[in-house]
Parts: C-alpha cells; sequence; structure tokens
C-alpha cells in the first residue's frame, strides 16, 4: 500500500521501451480489482502504471511540498472575496507577508523545495511567484489546475500524443517462458481531432454502430472485455489509423 500525501511519486520508474521518448512511469491505484475481470487470477504481478516525461514527476512533488496539490476548500479564492495574486497565495502558504520581496520569496520557495532547482524552476515557469490573479476556484490544487489549463494549452502547430504499453510475461504448459509486448503511439491532428479524441471517440462510435446493426446483443451495461466486442473494435479502428504492435520474445 501506498500511503496519501504524494508518496506514490517516491515509485517513479525510468522507462525506456521507447528510444527517443524520455518517459517515466508511475503505479496507477489499485492494479489487482483487475485480475477477475479480465480473468488472470493466476498472474502473479499485476500493475497499471501512467507514463510522463521525465521530469513531470518531480515538479508535481515540488506542488505537493508547496502546498498547491490540495483539495481542501480555500476560502481566499471563493468568488466572494477580493481578487488574490498568485505572489499572494504563495505568500499565504509559505508564511510570509504579502509585501515581501521577490528575492526572498524566491528564497524561502527554494528552501521548502529542499533546493531542488528543477521544481524551483517549474514553478517561476508557470509564473506563481508573480502578479497574475489567481482564477476563482473550491480549492488551491483546482486553482492551479485551471492556470496549468490555461499555459500548457496547444499552440499552432502543437499536438498531443498518446502512448501504450503492455508486457506481458507468459508461461507455456511446455514450461517455456515468452514476454509479449504491445506498443500504441498515436498523434493528434494539426487543426483536427485530438489524439485523446480518436482513441476515445473512435471505440465509442464504432461500439455505437455495432449496436445500430446489431452486432452487438448483450443488454444492458456491458464493459468490453470479451473477443466478440473488442475483435471488431480493435480491427475498425486500424481503419482509422489506430494501430499497436506485437513484439515476441521467447526465453528457455
Amino acid at each position: 500500500n501506498i500511503p496519501a500525501g504524494g508518496a506514490l511519486l517516491d515509485s517513479v520508474t525510468v522507462m525506456d521501451f521507447f528510444p527517443g521518448l524520455n518517459l517515466e512511469g508511475f503505479p496507477n491505484r489499485d492494479s489487482t480489482k483487475y485480475a477477475e475481470p479480465y480473468g488472470i487470477q493466476s498472474a502473479h504481478t499485476l500493475l497499471r502504471g501512467t507514463l510522463r516525461y521525465t521530469g513531470y514527476c518531480k515538479a508535481i512533488e515540488g506542488f505537493v511540498k508547496l502546498g498547491l496539490i490540495n483539495p481542501k476548500p480555500c476560502p481566499m479564492l471563493s468568488a466572494t472575496t477580493p481578487p488574490v495574486k498568485w505572489k499572494e497565495l504563495m505568500c499565504k502558504l509559505l508564511g510570509l507577508q504579502p509585501s515581501v520581496k521577490y528575492d526572498e520569496l524566491r528564497q524561502a520557495i527554494c528552501k521548502q523545495l529542499n533546493e531542488n532547482k528543477k521544481q524551483l524552476e517549474a514553478v517561476e515557469w508557470l509564473g506563481l511567484l508573480g502578479d497574475e490573479p489567481v482564477l476563482k476556484a473550491h480549492s488551491i490544487v483546482e486553482a492551479l489546475a485551471k492556470h496549468m489549463e490555461a499555459k500548457l494549452s496547444y499552440a499552432s502547430g502543437e499536438r498531443d500524443m498518446i502512448v501504450m504499453r503492455n508486457e506481458i510475461g507468459i508461461r507455456h504448459p511446455s514450461g517455456h517462458l515468452e514476454d509479449k509486448y504491445i506498443n500504441l503511439v498515436v498523434y493528434g491532428d494539426d487543426k483536427g481531432y485530438s489524439a485523446m479524441a480518436k482513441t476515445v471517440g473512435y471505440p465509442t462510435a464504432i461500439a455505437a454502430k455495432m449496436i445500430l446493426e446489431g452486432e452487438i446483443n448483450s443488454k444492458g451495461m456491458i464493459v468490453p472485455l470479451t473477443k466478440d466486442i473488442y475483435g471488431p473494435i480493435l480491427k475498425h479502428i486500424q481503419a482509422e489509423g489506430i494501430a499497436y504492435t506485437i513484439q515476441s520474445v521467447i526465453r528457455q
């Protein structure tokens, strides 16, 4: 079990399976609950994780240290209070007077971050030491999310990317071992659908079409874990440019 409060970020691992992509990964919630739905109760290890570019987790760890990942209600950010600047909010979190000079605030933040320059760089780049107003929000983490949404929105010519990696270890009845790697990389279209929209929207649309054409006859809330459902969907999304690759390595 991993305790709350940012300890998850201590479990970050370098992911080097995609040359050219500098990635890191960390566990994503409780993976063991997937054993039964997927019919792999005999699996010794079952782990679902999140991939991010290297440095992401350290930056988030810095936000945790500064109290920015706080979901509790923050009265000073409510709609009925006067506007607050990011500098003022940071001073509040660090117990400093709002009139403190920039260099003093920066030094206090650096100390809170245990002199981690990369974490300080992320805070400065986002403008959290400046005079930009904090958007009204229920909590500090919600305000930070709104700020980052505006700051990190895609510029003209930029696009998103979806990366998925499945690693499956198989012990065959003959006793030999096989490692199977399934990779998926999808890019968004400039001035078109994002990779996120395509990978979520296309399977949903295809499933709806299959229901209308009588290919899916099951009733109620159906999870696509049976081959009669996910098989045709995987085939159809390849026609939309969403294709995965499979690599197999046999070990004696």
